[in-house]
């Protein structure tokens, strides 16, 4: 199997903090919002996969961000 590029690292680091972070947040809210009801798992794999494609835009947004943010804060 070969390896993906250097330059897709970014990328594919976004996907996965926004597929990890959608997923244990629309989980959590979930169990405070309507506790262990019957069905929940098809209600949650619904939600988060809702969750996961809205948080991938802002997911990429912030990175730049945090970058900046790094950097002022962070001796190089």
């Amino acid at each position: 199997m070969s390896k993906l590029s250097h330059k897709w690292e970014p990328f594919i680091f976004v996907g996965i903090m926004a597929f990890g972070m959608s997923a244990i947040l629309s989980f959590i809210i979930l169990v405070i919002n309507i506790g262990f009801v019957e069905h929940f798992l098809s209600i949650w794999f619904s939600s988060w996969m809702q969750a996961f494609f809205i948080a991938l835009v802002p997911a990429f947004m912030m990175r730049k961000f945090a970058i900046i943010v790094l950097s002022k804060i962070i001796q190089r």
